[in-house]
């Protein structure tokens, strides 16, 4: 659990960024890894392991870094995992006179992969590891062995992008200062902390028994029961963020619980995680399948039936739409569920869109 501590201390001390991402290159026998967040509206961030970190800022105050050729093609491939950097550079990318070609020559590597995390509002943040020259290109362990770290990456890598890379001082206070309602959560469970905004989602999130948090809807709360801390001996959860249906309302919010690991346990009083709200629209109360794949991980092919289901199309409809055979439909359906943390179809249905009640 160390790497995983760091990850999500690091979501809160961007100090800390080499390190993680130090610790992931070894253990993929690579030599650097860097972490880029690409938004329009901010100058560019990054950190990266103090090998390449000079390269990369120079990088960063060339032309192209918002209309980074290969890692915007990296993020219309919408792929939930690392991949080559022969998948998604040209040849003339990778071996012509250009500043992403001059970067791997800069550092001594000839290998790199890569992998894209989408923001809710079309920013994202890209994830990259590089080897060095003469030693064999990245295998499949490799990937294997990253892609089980991205979906924590991506959680981290979430709230830096909404703090900006800076350190929150002010606790939760701060976090309402940019817009997010958020709770810090007790090694017991026990909410001890939560800003104005937070507290005004009553119509969701709700006091229960010994001071504990709990979700209005039952089967939203079994997730967020489980994610919480205080359940002793029990699994890392899968599932940390949350879909709750506002009430009289077509919109609603995801609530994210985020461990608080170390450095970040002291910055907010000792907790041990926050609960971070963020909010969508939904057209019909259907969520997109992006956001699908930045809750829960889910290709592109396991989102677009997961958003099929949810806007009241049956497992069949939505394998005819999508020119795919039944077999292939249930074994992406299967993923959803697991990914999800539900156990059949009408659960999943009720947690996309908020719907409490019976099920059938």
């Amino acid at each position: 659990m160390s790497i995983l501590d760091r990850i999500y201390e690091a979501a809160f001390v961007p100090e800390l960024w080499p390190e993680v991402l130090g610790q992931l290159a070894t253990r993929a026998g690579a030599h650097s890894g860097a972490i880029l967040i690409v938004d329009p509206r901010l100058p560019p961030l990054f950190s990266a392991t103090p090998n390449v970190v000079d390269t990369l800022a120079d990088f960063s105050r060339g032309p192209v870094w918002y209309e980074n050729a290969p890692a915007l093609r990296l993020r219309r491939m919408k792929y939930p995992g690392f991949l080559e950097r022969a998948d998604f550079f040209t040849e003339d990318e990778r071996n012509g006179s250009n500043p992403y070609d001059d970067n791997m020559v800069r550092i001594g590597a000839d290998w790199q992969v890569g992998s894209v995390v989408d923001m809710p509002h079309g920013e994202f943040i890209l994830f990259t590891f590089e080897r060095q020259r003469g030693l064999p290109d990245f295998d499949k362990s490799d990937l294997a062995l990253l892609d089980g770290f991205r979906p924590h990456l991506a959680r981290a890598s979430l709230m830096a992008w909404r703090l900006q890379l800076e350190r929150a001082n002010a606790g939760v206070a701060a976090l309402e200062a940019i817009g997010i309602p958020a709770a810090i959560i007790s090694a017991r469970g026990v909410a001890i902390a939560s800003n104005s905004t937070f507290e005004a989602l009553t119509d969701v999130l709700r006091p229960a028994a010994f001071g504990r948090l709990a979700a209005r809807d039952r089967f939203a709360d079994q997730l967020l029961q489980a994610a919480l801390p205080g359940q002793q001996g029990e699994p890392v959860p899968e599932v940390r963020s949350i879909p709750m249906q506002l009430v009289d309302s077509d919109r609603a919010i995801v609530a994210h619980v985020i461990p608080l690991r170390r450095s970040a346990s002291d910055i907010f009083d000792q907790g041990a995680a926050m609960v971070a709200v963020t909010g969508y629209s939904a057209d019909g109360n259907v969520p997109t399948e992006p956001l699908l794949r930045g809750l829960f991980d889910l290709s592109v092919a396991e989102a677009r039936i997961a958003a099929g289901l949810a806007a009241g199309l049956t497992l069949a409809e939505v394998a005819q739409q999508r020119g795919i055979g039944m077999a292939t439909a249930r074994t992406h359906l299967a993923q959803v569920l697991r990914k999800t943390g539900t156990r059949q179809q009408g659960q999943l249905i009720a947690l996309l869109k908020g719907v409490s009640g019976a099920l059938p």
